[in-house]
């Protein structure tokens, strides 16, 4: 069986990836996130009891609820602070991730893999999906922690970046507007950010509620009306019925078939 890391920025960032997480926990793989803040400056949706002061606390324990749905247990925490979408005052924070010393993250993650020892690592890719500082400091941080420690393993270490399915995002935008509703922040529908190409494709239709679970554990990121939960059956079940990566390491060369797996089965 296969030990795989994912290292993300902030609580949330592996759902749009959590039914591939599912299914290979339910393999018999081990699977563990390292999350680098603790999303202390989301959004609190209504109902929720939290304040700009407690919301990373409420965001870790939402964290860990999301991870057992898909039966992740080895949730692990940096100790950097949210820093914003880029431009805004938070990015400034001297605890905010954005503000650290890119070789000292780096170093943390190394010491966290050289623990785990894992034989793939997923992260976000240079673009950070969206263009989120947090995101690119963490494809950065973990890309250099991910060469270092490859070669001091001495053995094969795959790469994979988590990839948005973006080819999806005018048919959700259509369906919404037809409902009145706005997908997406200003910064993903500006954003026109040179994305790797999609090289890996994972079925997660039979992890769907597993998924969907682990989703709504988010609750301080969901209010009641979340238009995700106001897509059509068939636009969901296309949405969240299969994931897809970037592998970077090793190389895509141009030509190769998609796969539909992290790694080969032993």
């Amino acid at each position: 069986m296969a030990s795989v890391l994912v290292v993300i920025a902030h609580p949330d960032d592996e759902t749009l990836q959590a039914g591939t997480l599912a299914k290979l926990v339910d393999e018999g793989h081990e699977v563990a996130i390292v999350c680098a803040t603790r999303g202390e400056v989301g959004e609190i949706a209504e109902g929720v009891e939290a304040t700009a002061e407690t919301l990373g606390r409420v965001r870790e324990a939402e964290m860990r609820a999301a991870a057992r749905e898909i039966g992740v247990e080895d949730v692990r925490f940096l100790d950097y602070r949210d820093s914003g979408m880029a431009g805004a005052a938070e990015n400034e924070d001297p605890r905010a991730l954005v503000q650290a010393e890119p070789l000292a993250v780096s170093m943390e993650l190394t010491a966290v893999m050289q623990e785990l020892n894992p034989d793939v690592i997923i992260t976000w890719d240079a673009s950070g999906g969206y263009g989120h500082p947090d995101h690119i400091r963490v494809h950065e941080t973990t890309r250099d922690a991910f060469d270092s420690y490859a070669m001091r393993s001495g053995r094969p270490v795959r790469l994979y970046y988590m990839a948005l399915p973006t080819h999806l995002f005018e048919e959700m935008q259509r369906e919404l507007a037809a409902q009145g509703i706005e997908f997406g922040s200003a910064a993903m529908r500006e954003a026109r950010l040179d994305r790797p190409p999609v090289t890996t494709e994972i079925d997660v239709a039979a992890y769907q509620e597993a998924k969907r679970r682990s989703r709504l554990a988010h609750r301080s990121q969901l209010p009641a009306n979340s238009p995700w939960e106001k897509l059509s059956e068939g636009l969901q079940r296309r949405f969240y019925g299969t994931e897809y990566f970037h592998r970077a390491v090793p190389p895509w060369n141009e030509g190769e078939a998609r796969e539909t797996a992290l790694f080969e089965r032993p």
